[in-house]
């Protein structure tokens, strides 16, 4: 007789055990790791697969980009020495104040290749278009100011900038006239010096005939209004001069005016009691 036969409670409650085991794995094969993990598995290998593929991409893409703008910028620094080269060897062919329309057609051209070297040949070039006098002359000094602007605009689209970056006007990307009637120059040459230390480029002073009864700030554009109103009373303040925002004036013309420019007119100068 087996001790099983002996004592039969024993026996029972082994197959209890047993059954007790058999329940606990099969809640263990219906649970959710054991039912899902292996398909979670397979979706994160497929996911990081995904990941690093785009990862390659982009970094490939990145590569790309950089190869071609190294390549553009090593023909741009080409096509650069060339423009100087050529525009000191045939100056006539960039001559603004000369012909205005043969000088604007060839830095269109030369702005699609070599925009940065063009920004500076245009510089030297405006700045030898002559001051504003209020008469007659300004007629061809439009013309040449005209295709200044026409030029800018073949540069804006070869070397294009945010937005911000355009409203943001600084005083060292304008070139400064300074305008004064007789017996004012040393009002002038203050003006100047003034212009001078704010950052602009004000290389020179002209006497006209005629000019306002107050301070007066000449802009180009819509957009340099509130640009020029600043600069008049900052004048107007160092000079000692009646200035207010009104003092800004926007020159009206029927051609498209470049940026970059301001005249500043001075009023006659106050009788020495």
């Amino acid at each position: 007789m087996t001790s099983e036969d002996r004592n039969p409670g024993a026996k029972a409650s082994v197959d209890e055990q047993r059954l007790a085991l058999d329940e606990r794995r099969l809640e263990l094969d219906r649970s959710f790791a054991r039912k899902w993990l292996p398909t979670l598995a397979t979706v994160m290998v497929g996911l990081i697969a995904t990941v690093f593929g785009y990862v390659q991409q982009q970094l490939a893409a990145a590569s790309t980009e950089r190869a071609r703008i190294e390549s553009k910028s090593k023909d741009e620094r080409e096509w650069g020495f060339k423009v100087v080269e050529m525009y000191f060897s045939k100056r006539e062919l960039f001559d603004l104040t000369r012909n205005a329309e043969q000088a604007t057609a060839n830095l269109r051209v030369l702005a699609a290749v070599a925009p940065t070297a063009v920004k500076g040949l245009l510089d030297a070039e405006q700045a030898r278009i002559p001051a504003p006098t209020g008469g007659e002359d300004d007629a061809q000094r439009l013309r040449s100011l005209s295709a200044v602007a026409d030029i800018q605009n073949a540069l804006a689209i070869a070397n294009p900038v945010s937005s911000s970056a355009v409203s943001a006007l600084k005083p060292e990307d304008f070139l400064a006239y300074v305008q004064y009637a007789e017996g004012s120059k040393d009002m002038a040459l203050k003006t100047q010096a003034t212009l001078q230390k704010l950052g602009f480029r004000a290389p020179g002073v002209e006497q006209v005939a005629k000019v306002p009864s107050r301070l007066q700030v000449r802009y180009y554009r819509s957009e340099q209004q509130a640009f020029a109103s600043k600069l008049a009373v900052d004048l107007g303040a160092a000079l000692k001069l009646t200035a207010t925002t009104d003092s800004a004036v926007r020159v009206l013309s029927t051609k498209q005016l470049p940026t970059g420019v301001v005249e500043v007119w001075l009023p006659l100068a106050a009788p020495t009691p």
